[in-house]
């Protein structure tokens, strides 16, 4: 007590009196004094830089700052704005540049204090939501949204802040932004199961962008369509690619593993509180016990190596130390007569021997729930333009004469205008990626393989035509090709470590030209609009029957033309052959033969590109 007293009375007070009319900013001031001491946390400084040097600090403070307190939680604050300010800017933010990109932000936007506390006051409202901190929402809404949080999906809130800013405007109703949410929840589950979208950080910032672009029309079948349309890097898994990771890969150390037991447990009218189970393991995570390798038998080391994290070997229980590396047996009966998830243990329960049949088994019927509950909706684009003209860096595709429509990097898309700005604005990214290695790059004046030229250098005066990546200092070339540029990219994703599928590219539809076949070609149009023009030059030429064209109405005969298309080629009506789906898969312009409309499929694919061309060329021998 003694000491304590004594260093309070070491303690001194200082009064520092700012004139503003003198120049004295109070914030700047502020910064240099806590920089020498205790470092202030991030919600401190975002506080202060907000409402220290403003003439209306107490009407701000009480109209937002305390509400957004109250909303996320005084020890929430910091993660609050880092994840605000994640949907705001491109550039990845963490504690230690948040402050500097927060200031960045308002001061490169021209924003008033007012402004940022107000969305930021309105944002709160929804991640409090998502951290169980408020309950603005209904038991459905809060429901998704802790869900989210349980699987420990930050990455999803730019994405999610945007959607809740439309259900706020009354733009989308609470059915949708449920059907929005629960579509989001079963595209996190599979692609974690599947371990695919490692870069789901950047693809989820651009994603709202990408597929709602001012258009609510049909809001929920665009984020359905989007997510399984997706280049297979990306896209919605499967059921059938679900089901086997589900059943091979590793569960056991995702963060969706608790999760999904729990799922699966409360797949039923009756419902058990999981939150103080634990996960664990039928057989067991200490290798080589004797019991157990007399049980498994003979397979034991390839069993335990494949299976031992796999959701056919894992339950939940209350008994975790009780059970450790105990017989099956004796697990069985402590389960039986201990454990109350009925659902979970069924297969447990019934099995005589614990072997790879048992937890093969047993996780085809577990993943089988799993599949019903995060259900795949069948629903894809009517018209396949954007993604039949999507082409990573190996695709053998000519690009001379083309013009891109925009690029994906590592889960971001951005659109451009020409081959140079896609250069301009894939170096600017890289660069924000990998600041080190671009460095490294420029140092040396590195050049691709293959090339003389210097296509990096910190030497401006080494190139015909530089361009400066932001104000590094750091020039590039842009006087190349369209095929110089995707290898110059190509060359760059190898020296980031980065995989050639985390880069794509989109092209342009050219001007079709029935006279010039350089003009049907792949990258030049979608092969579902090629067979539309073909179509329509022979209808033009009389150069089609009414009985191919009764037979292009059918599924067999244009099946039998076009192996990769599931519809028939031509229709009646344009709500023909639409099945459980609510879009159409026939185009909006019909053609007109022998008096009557028809209207022609959506539903062709690059891999019967051949084969249209040799269908309509057999009709002018």
């Amino acid at each position: 007590m003694n000491d304590i007293l004594n260093g309070i009375k070491k303690l001194e007070m200082v009064e520092i009196v700012l004139d503003k009319s003198q120049g004295d900013e109070p914030q700047k001031i502020f910064e240099s004094i806590n920089s020498t001491g205790l470092d202030l946390s991030l919600a401190d400084l975002i506080r202060n830089y907000l409402l220290m040097d403003d003439v209306n600090q107490d009407e701000l403070y009480e109209n937002y700052w305390s509400v957004i307190e109250k909303n996320v939680g005084y020890r929430n604050l910091g993660d609050f704005v880092i994840n605000f300010l994640n949907s705001q800017i491109s550039k990845s933010v963490n504690s230690k540049n948040a402050y500097r990109l927060f200031k960045e932000h308002c001061e490169e936007n021209n924003l008033s204090h007012e402004d940022v506390l107000k969305e930021l006051k309105r944002t709160s409202k929804y991640y409090g939501a998502y951290i169980g901190e408020n309950h603005y929402y209904s038991s459905e809404i809060s429901n998704y949204l802790k869900a989210f949080y349980t699987i420990k999906q930050t990455t999803i809130l730019p994405f999610l802040f945007r959607v809740f800013n439309d259900y706020e405007n009354n733009i989308i109703d609470e059915e949708t932004l449920c059907k929005v949410l629960d579509y989001l929840l079963t595209y996190l589950v599979r692609i974690t199961a599947c371990e695919i979208n490692k870069n789901l950080s950047k693809f989820m910032k651009s994603m709202y962008d990408r597929v709602i672009d001012g258009n609510y029309v049909h809001y929920y079948e665009k984020i359905v369509i989007f997510l399984n349309d997706l280049r297979a890097n990306d896209r919605m898994p499967t059921d059938k690619e679900f089901e086997e990771a589900l059943i091979h890969k590793p569960l056991y150390k995702k963060p969706i593993c608790k999760f999904v037991l729990s799922v699966i447990e409360n797949s039923t009218k009756e419902h058990i509180d999981i939150s103080n189970l634990t996960i664990e393991h039928i057989l067991p995570q200490k290798e080589n016990a004797a019991v157990w390798k007399k049980e498994v038998g003979k397979d034991y080391g390839r069993v335990y190596e494949i299976y031992l994290h796999t959701l056919g070997n894992l339950t939940i229980t209350g008994h975790n130390s009780e059970l450790g590396t105990k017989s099956f047996n004796d697990k069985k009966n402590i389960i039986r007569e201990n454990s109350k998830a009925n659902i979970l243990n069924k297969e447990v329960l019934s099995a005589e021997k614990w072997n790879e049949t048992s937890i093969l088994n047993r996780a085809k019927v577990l993943s089988g729930i799993l599949i019903r509950k995060f259900n795949y909706v069948e629903m894809h684009s009517d018209v396949d333009k954007a993604h039949e003209l999507s082409f990573g860096v190996d695709s053998d595709i000519d690009v001379s004469n083309t013009k891109p429509d925009g690029f994906a990097f590592v889960g971001e898309y951005t659109k451009v205008s020409s081959w140079v700005d896609l250069l301009t604005k894939f170096m600017n990214l890289a660069y924000d990626l990998d600041t080190e290695t671009m460095g490294d790059l420029a140092a040396k004046d590195y050049s691709i393989s293959s090339a003389d030229k210097t296509y990096i250098s910190n030497d401006e005066r080494k190139f015909r035509k530089a361009k400066q990546i932001d104000n590094s200092g750091i020039f590039f070339e842009t006087n190349l090709s369209s095929k110089n540029i995707i290898s110059f990219i190509k060359d760059l994703l190898l020296n980031m470590n980065l995989d050639t599928d985390d880069f794509s590219f989109s092209l342009s539809e050219v001007p079709f030209d029935i006279n010039d076949e350089n003009t049907w070609e792949e990258g030049m149009l979608p092969v579902a609009k090629l067979f539309y023009n073909l179509m329509e030059e022979l209808i033009d030429k009389s150069k089609i029957t009414a009985e191919e064209v009764e037979k292009l109405k059918t599924k067999e005969y244009t099946k039998r033309l076009f192996k990769a298309t599931d519809y028939p080629a031509v229709a009646n009506k344009r709500t023909d052959n639409r099945g459980n789906s609510t879009l159409m898969r026939y185009r909006t312009k019909k053609l007109d033969f022998n008096g009557a409309d028809i209207y022609i499929s959506t539903q062709f694919f690059e891999s019967d590109r051949e084969a249209v061309i040799e269908w309509y060329k057999e009709h002018l021998r």
